[in-house]
């Protein structure tokens, strides 16, 4: 796992440390040979690989060398006589590093540069770079360090050809200015055997409560996959257009496809490396529901029943409190009734209860429930009811016993059979039954509506899923808009849900085609004059897969929002995560729905079973968020 995890540093927009995607520098050096155009190359091969961030270098060498160096370099060993001409071939002008700066910025990508003496330093600090990198040779250059700290910018600082007391003494300068930095383990020969690169130091570097990286000088690509699966927050490799070029640094550097498979390894490994905090995959949520089981009570149970191990059977499916909670059952004096096969639930231990759901919140939230489970759902007395659909729940037909004051929410049902609902289908008998079943969900909405109050709303998916091929986008937008046009929505307000970018069906995984992006969702709705029920954690994961800003997602779709389904959301397909426990920053989500007022539900966990108590953690956690908001 990365180190340190309450231990951050920022750069521009992006957040480095424990817990946040790795920080990927394309180390340009002098690799572009003092040629402003090739810098330029480097630069646009770095955007395309989706690099971070660009790092070059900047010296001036009157103050890094005594004069004869430069002027009489045959004085001195052969290293010398090697390197000081091509410093001075290389070193760009003062206006070709501003206007390659421009140019990063313009194409979106973090201009960085190692200024490796203070009048370089200075200059950098004139244009403004958002942060110093310095190189291991500098780590024992105190007097360029606290200057450098004293700016108060991030330092990231490489420990290459550096002793231990040396490291020490530069992080007590950096901390004395309370200067965010990062550390960078680092082997400064070229190249490096995997053999000496020594990674377990990153763990090691991770005592100076700092983001740990890794700035490597090996050939090939594995060796900075391998620190970011260990630790790493920030990797930086050099890159070059040709390693045959002359110059120093290029035979170790990566080219184009080598610097785009490494940073597509690495944000691979980094959603591998996940969180510290368990958490169930949607599909093991799935799984565990069908082929988990509960405890059952054996027999009808008064309240005021000691329970006993012979009162208490284990069957499926775990819809109820789990087989390992039963040393916890068992001696507890039950507060309710039980019949006999009724599962026993956390409440039936630790008491807790959400006896008036409505009590809560002051706007129009609900729940979700199935048929089987209604009476139970409306104890909590919510202001909303959401209905999720089984096409086996149509044929049954369901009659309330009376009129109730809630609003009414009916979701249509993901499956006809064994295929998937899908108004995108190019097949035209599966378009077609997917249609038939819209239209048979609103018919049914209409039939109940009259036990409800309020003008219902009907949820479908739009579907446009498939297992392993990438569909087209303007076939599945056409069909959508022709299965909207077969479809009598007369007496609902029907809504199209946002869809997460790999859904689980039938066991398995599946991959999102369309209705995910924030830009085509806005265009059809504009289009087809149509809204839409916004689920929170499906859009959370759509971002997660593509980079994207959640908070430029909501802005750009609100106007279309009239029902929220609000659940965290983890990774790319952790949907429905308990509140707090994916990857959400609610606080800066919430206040976006400050003048929200259309309806919403909690979704959290699978069914909502009566008394359960994430559901009590998950409206404790909703309410807190809710008055957060004003």
């Amino acid at each position: 796992m990365k180190t340190n995890e309450n231990k951050t540093i920022h750069i521009g927009n992006k957040t480095i440390g424990a817990g946040h995607p790795t920080y990927i520098i394309a180390e340009i050096g002098i690799n572009h040979n003092g040629d402003i155009k090739i810098a330029k190359e480097l630069i646009d091969i770095a955007i395309d690989a989706k690099a971070d961030a660009v790092k070059f270098q900047k010296r001036h060498l009157p103050s890094l060398y005594q004069e004869d160096v430069l002027t009489d370099t045959v004085k001195y060993e052969q290293n010398f006589q090697y390197m000081i001409p091509i410093l001075k071939k290389v070193e760009l002008k003062e206006n070709e590093i501003k206007a390659l700066k421009r140019y990063s910025e313009k194409n979106g990508i973090e201009f960085l540069c190692t200024p490796f003496d203070i009048k370089s330093a200075q200059f950098l600090n004139i244009i403004e770079v958002k942060a110093f990198k310095t190189s291991s040779a500098d780590i024992n250059n105190f007097l360029l360090i606290e200057y450098l700290a004293k700016l108060g910018k991030p330092i990231i600082a490489s420990t290459g050809m550096s002793f231990w007391h040396e490291i020490e003494k530069t992080v007590e300068i950096i901390k004395k200015h309370r200067t965010p930095f990062a550390l960078l383990h680092c082997k400064s020969v070229y190249p490096v055997w995997p053999r000496e690169v020594n990674l377990k130091m990153i763990n090691l570097l991770g005592r100076f409560d700092c983001p740990v990286g890794y700035s490597g000088h090996e050939l090939g690509i594995i060796v900075p996959l391998v620190a970011a699966s260990v630790g790493a927050s920030i990797i930086e490799k050099h890159i070059t257009l040709n390693k045959k070029m002359s110059g120093p640094d290029h035979k170790i550097s990566l080219e184009h496809k080598e610097l785009k498979r490494m940073i597509r390894d690495i944000r691979i490994a980094d959603q591998a490396m996940g969180k510290e905090n368990r958490f169930l995959l949607r599909g093991e949520v799935l799984n565990r529901e069908l082929f988990g089981k509960s405890l059952t009570a054996r027999e009808n149970l008064t309240k005021g029943t000691k329970i006993t191990k012979q009162m208490v059977n284990v069957i499926g499916p775990g819809k109820g409190l789990s087989p390992g909670e039963i040393d916890n059952l068992i001696g507890i004096t039950i507060d309710r009734d039980i019949k006999k096969g009724d599962f026993f639930q956390k409440q039936d231990i630790d008491g807790e209860d959400i006896s008036d759901f409505n009590s809560f919140f002051n706007s129009e939230w609900g729940l979700i429930t199935r048929f089987a489970d209604f009476k139970d759902i409306m104890s909590y007395n919510p202001d909303v009811i959401e209905f999720h659909l089984t096409a086996n729940d149509l044929q049954a037909g369901f009659t309330p016993d009376k009129k109730n004051h809630q609003k009414l929410i009916v979701h249509a049902p993901e499956y006809i059979g064994e295929k998937l609902f899908d108004l995108c289908s190019g097949n035209e008998e599966i378009r077609t039954a997917s249609v038939k079943m819209a239209q048979k969900t609103i018919d049914f909405t209409q039939y109940l509506s009259k036990y409800f109050e309020g003008v219902p709303k009907v949820i479908v998916h739009p579907g446009a899923m498939s297992l392993n091929t990438k569909l087209d986008k303007a076939k599945l937008k056409k069909a959508l808009f022709d299965s909207l046009c077969d479809i009598n929505k007369k007496g609902v307000e029907l809504l199209f849900e946002n869809l997460p970018p790999y859904p689980w069906y039938f066991g398995g995984q599946w991959k999102g085609n369309y209705f995910m992006n924030a830009d085509e969702i806005s265009s059809f709705c504009s289009e087809a004059d149509i809204n839409i029920c916004f689920d929170l954690s499906h859009a959370a994961l759509y971002c997660n897969a593509k980079n994207k800003s959640l908070i430029k997602y909501i802005k750009k779709v609100k106007q279309y929002i009239k029902h929220i389904h609000f659940a965290d959301g983890y990774g790319l397909d952790g949907e429905g995560v308990q509140i707090g426990e994916g990857d959400i920053d609610f606080d800066e989500i919430m206040p976006l729905f400050d003048d929200f007022r259309k309806t919403g539900v909690l979704e959290y966990g699978r069914g909502l079973c009566k008394k359960e108590k994430g559901l009590l953690e998950a409206c404790l956690k909703l309410k807190n968020i809710i008055l957060s908001w004003g």
